[in-house]
């Protein structure tokens, strides 16, 4: 009997150590078979309305998070495509009747606009046409001067490319046509349309080859300047020259100026003011006398 209950004691105190384990793991297997089966749940209704509220929330951050990820990878991958994408200019051959060098021709507003006319045919950049390049220089300017030798060596690097060169000061009705607002400017233009614009501040040859290849595409076939480039075609002295619109200029803002000027308050004070010490030194030269 002492025997039996030992054993009986024994028995119930490995259940009671057992128990805790067994529930336990029969918990975790409940948890998974609950996931399962939404009709029977042990959680509190409260803790698991803030649950879903929490899960919900997260979701939408989640799923915003990765739409604006989305939205700039794809504006990215847009502006990579469309810089790959980005078509040159395809320049026409030209043909030279000499074995000469190509070299700049100093033109005036007429054969400019001459010069870029357009084909209606064309509407396409990746299709043959004529590419000009233009200089828009002043012969008074002396960053106009510094170019000038490096666009005389630029012809000769790419023969393909007719380089003309405009005295923007002497032909300045054409200014405004083309967006000129300061020289020197280096324009290209394709089939008459322009498609670039040199917005550098230093003038060299390596940085107008850089230009025009960014443009079109082509290689330079040497960049050279020579001591006969600083001869011309475009001069680069400085050449002083009377600006006569510049001196119509200042003479219509010394009229307006003097004009605005007696209108003021400030030239009837004065004048006044002179009125009155000549009455004063008349008076006085009468008493004298």
């Amino acid at each position: 009997m002492y025997f039996h209950n030992r054993s009986y004691a024994s028995f119930l105190a490995i259940l009671l150590l057992c128990l805790p384990i067994a529930s336990q793991f029969d918990i975790d297997e409940e948890a998974d078979a609950l996931k399962e089966d939404n009709d029977f749940s042990t959680v509190d209704e409260s803790e698991s309305l803030l649950s879903n509220v929490v899960s919900d929330v997260n979701k939408t951050l989640t799923n915003l998070y990765n739409q604006v990820t989305f939205a700039n990878v794809t504006v990215d991958t847009n502006k990579t495509n469309a810089n790959e994408t980005r078509k040159l200019v395809k320049c026409k051959e030209i043909i030279y009747e000499t074995d000469t060098d190509p070299s700049v021709e100093i033109i005036n507003g007429t054969a400019l606009a001459k010069l870029l006319q357009v084909k209606p045919d064309i509407q396409s950049r990746d299709v043959e046409a004529d590419c000009v390049l233009v200089l828009f220089f002043a012969r008074p300017c002396p960053f106009s001067a510094h170019a000038a030798p490096h666009f005389n060596a630029l012809a000769r690097s790419y023969p393909n490319i007719k380089m003309v060169a405009l005295d923007a000061l002497k032909y300045h009705g054409i200014n405004a046509q083309y967006g000129i607002v300061g020289v020197p400017t280096l324009k290209m233009f394709h089939n008459g349309r322009p498609v670039g614009k040199f917005n550098g501040t230093e003038y060299n040859i390596h940085l107008f080859s850089k230009f025009v290849h960014v443009i079109t595409g082509q290689n330079p076939q040497v960049l050279l300047v020579t001591s006969k480039d600083f001869q011309g075609p475009v001069s680069s002295v400085v050449e002083k020259e009377t600006d006569y619109f510049l001196i119509l200029s200042w003479l219509f803002i010394i009229i307006c100026s003097i004009y605005y000027f007696m209108e003021s308050k400030w030239w009837k004070m004065i004048v006044e003011m002179i009125q009155n010490n000549w009455r004063e030194s008349e008076a006085q030269h009468e008493h004298n006398d």
